[in-house]
C-alpha cells in the first residue's frame, strides 16, 4: 500500500525548492560582485604600482648660480660680512665673483649654493650675504652701514681681474 504524502508535506517540499532557487540566484548575485570588487581591487593596485614605478616628470631647472661673472664685474667679495678669505676662494671655484649674482640668487639657487660651503653651511643666510651684497652692488655705501654695520677697510669699489702675463711687481 502506498500512501500518499499529506498536503502540508506536499507544499513544504514547494517552498523548500522556491527558497533553494532564491538562495542560488543570492549566491551566484554575490559571487559575481565579489569578482567584480575583486578586479576592481586589481586596477587600483595596478594603477598605484604604475604611478609609483613611472619616471617623475623632471621639475623645471634651477638656473645654476654657478654662472661665471664678466672679469670686470668681479668685486672683493670679503667686503660682505661673514666672507673671509676661505670663503672667497670657494665661491670663486663656485663661479660667483659678483655682487650682483649674490643678490639676485633665488631661494633654490642659496641652497645650492649653501650646500657646497662644506663647514660655511649656513653662512649665507645668517651674515644676511644677499641684503649686504645687493646694497654693495648698488654702491649705497651708507645704507649698508645703516643696516649690517661700517664696511671694511677696503672701498667698496670693483677688484682688478687678474692679469694674463701673471700678478704685478
Amino acid at each position: 500500500m502506498t500512501r500518499t504524502p499529506p498536503k502540508a508535506i506536499d507544499t513544504l517540499m514547494d517552498n523548500l525548492a522556491f527558497w533553494i532557487a532564491i538562495l542560488a540566484v543570492v549566491i551566484s548575485i554575490a559571487v559575481v560582485f565579489l569578482g567584480l570588487r575583486a578586479q576592481q581591487q586589481k586596477q587600483r593596485l595596478q594603477d598605484a604600482a604604475a604611478a609609483v614605478l613611472a619616471p617623475a616628470e623632471p621639475e623645471a631647472p634651477i638656473p645654476s648660480p654657478f654662472v661665471f661673472a664678466e672679469p670686470q664685474a668681479r668685486d672683493d667679495l670679503q667686503q660682505i660680512k661673514g666672507i673671509g678669505p676661505k670663503l672667497e676662494i670657494m665661491l670663486h671655484g663656485l663661479g660667483v665673483f659678483s655682487f650682483s649674482q649674490i643678490a639676485s640668487w633665488s631661494p633654490e639657487q642659496l641652497a645650492l649654493v649653501d650646500a657646497k660651503l662644506g663647514s660655511f653651511t649656513g653662512r649665507p643666510e645668517r651674515d644676511q650675504w644677499q641684503s649686504q651684497a645687493s646694497l654693495l652692488a648698488a654702491g649705497d655705501i651708507k645704507a649698508y652701514e645703516r643696516v649690517h654695520g661700517k664696511l671694511g677697510g677696503k672701498a667698496a669699489a670693483p677688484i682688478a681681474p687678474p692679469r694674463a702675463d701673471g700678478p704685478a711687481a
